[in-house]
């Protein structure tokens, strides 16, 4: 069981390392999923600041329209051609 009491810098802290995924070179990945892979990383991280306005109290700032666009643009990230 965690001993912290506060959540903040624990989901600040998965952002930032979420963030730095997207700089490292994918081990196995195929090349035409990377994009794909970023995304998924995109809407992990979009959810974990959705989490943090709810911790600081601040549930307007929950920007579903962005989240629901990064899941609506899985498909189309999926099928376009790799760089």
């Amino acid at each position: 069981m965690a001993k912290r009491k506060n959540r903040l810098p624990p989901i600040e802290h998965e952002r930032r390392q979420l963030e730095n995924l997207k700089n490292l070179e994918p081990n196995t990945t195929p090349v035409k999923y990377v994009a794909l892979s970023n995304k998924f990383v995109d809407i992990a991280v979009a959810a974990l600041d959705m989490v943090r306005a709810l911790e600081v109290g601040d549930a307007a700032a929950l920007d579903f329209e962005h989240f629901y666009d990064l899941i609506d643009s899985l498909e189309t990230t999926l099928n376009e051609p790799a760089e």
